[in-house]
């Protein structure tokens, strides 16, 4: 007898261990906090023995806050306890998916310092703007006072120094600092060594609008300087229809790209946001006919069949099949929160997979709008990355308000 309590024991307690293993793998796995629609039950599609009951039940530990929250617990078969959550009740989004190809003109804030260059003849070089403490990444936001507007503003106030030493308010990592610069005299000329650039331009996908505000979302991903790696600060974005030149088909271990031209036309309308999940603003009138679809929760996308909207001629935008094969939700990695894969056969044909200008495309399934696509595999072209949907919202109302 004491022989079978002590196997059932031993059998209990690697059940225990078992189920507490489970539970803190899925703890990990699972989000911190959820968006829920008012009066509906959560569970997660891609985990269907996990669930969070909005409604407070006895010794669910669920509590209203006083900042409209719920806080409560994720819980294994509606039983066991996986982890605590914060839970933000909202009504239902919808917006209008695009997959419209666009191009994007930047216009920065002051001038982007690229590099720090010696200039002069050989044994009397000097290198000015290493010398006052520049950096590659810095911003120059004024010069004795002015503020230039391009590249050659910088020549111009540079060329009437004299040689005497310029005050400069720059910018480092979202913090204003200054700075003495003077100009080395290369013959009759001065210079500054500085290799600086004030636009930047690039193509990208639209992936939704707001008919009720105007606002839209794109690219799913944030616009980094190509030299420094960080976001582009930016002034002013001008949006522009795109006619489309060609394709470069992707294969693995090099990314293809849509190749195409600015249309002279008048500007879509304007970019305010660089943020590291997307681009956003203002559209100057809809630039699709279609009707609004529901943002879906994290919580309701899972592996399986889904379908990407994107441009890829001159026609209208168009539905391709894609398959998601993970759902990832890390919130340190907002931009990579889904793998996918192409398999729509002529998507294959016309690209060979996933490729760079259709970041930005509405990842559709159950008739929802589940995400956009942000990055290629590059190892692997018909493999990408995308965004959910509900993150790329989230960032939208924060650029509006």
């Amino acid at each position: 007898m004491k022989r079978a309590v002590k196997g059932s024991a031993a059998v209990l307690a690697v059940i225990c261990a078992c189920i507490f293993g489970v539970c803190s793998k899925l703890g990990k796995a699972l989000p911190d906090e959820l968006t829920a629609y008012k009066d509906e039950n959560i569970s997660f599609t891609n985990f269907n023995t996990i669930s969070y009951r909005n409604q407070p039940k006895k010794g669910s530990g669920a509590d209203l806050t006083s900042d409209g929250l719920y806080r409560g617990n994720i819980e294994l078969f509606n039983i066991i306890p996986v982890k605590s959550v914060t839970v933000r009740q909202t009504e239902k989004k919808y917006v209008v998916p695009c997959g419209t190809l666009f191009g994007i003109k930047f216009y920065a804030k002051g001038v982007a310092v690229i590099e720090c260059c010696s200039v002069g003849a050989d044994g009397s070089s000097v290198n000015p703007g290493k010398d006052c403490g520049l950096e590659p990444g810095d911003t120059i936001l004024a010069i004795d006072g002015i503020e230039p507007e391009c590249c050659g503003d910088v020549e111009s106030i540079t060329e009437k120094s004299g040689g005497c030493a310029l005050r400069l308010l720059c910018r480092r990592d979202g913090h204003d600092f200054e700075t003495e610069i003077t100009p080395a005299q290369v013959g009759g000329s001065y210079r500054l060594g500085l290799w600086i650039r004030d636009s930047a331009a690039g193509l990208g996908t639209m992936t939704f609008f707001d008919p009720e505000s105007g606002t839209f979302a794109s690219l799913g991903h944030g616009i980094c300087d190509d030299s420094t790696g960080g976001l582009l600060e930016i002034d002013r974005a001008e949006l522009t229809r795109v006619e489309i030149a060609g394709i470069t088909k992707g294969a693995d271990g090099f990314p293809g790209s849509i190749n195409g031209y600015f249309a002279d036309e008048p500007p879509l309308g304007a970019a305010t946001v660089n943020s590291d999940c997307g681009l956003y603003g203002e559209l100057s009138y809809p630039i699709v006919n279609a009707e609004p679809v529901e943002v879906a929760t994290i919580q309701e996308i899972h592996r399986g069949k889904a379908q990407i909207l994107c441009t890829l001629d001159g026609g209208e935008p168009k539905l391709y099949d894609i398959e998601i094969t993970k759902v990832d939700y890390d919130e340190k990695n907002k931009t990579k929160n889904l793998q996918i894969i192409a398999t729509d056969e002529e998507l294959i044909s016309k690209t060979g997979g996933i490729i760079q200008g259709m970041s930005g495309s509405p990842i559709l399934q159950n008739g929802k709008l589940a995400g956009a696509v942000t990055h290629v595999l590059i190892t692997n072209s018909v493999k990408g990355y995308g965004i959910f949907a509900q993150n790329m919202f989230d960032e939208m109302e924060k650029a509006r308000n």
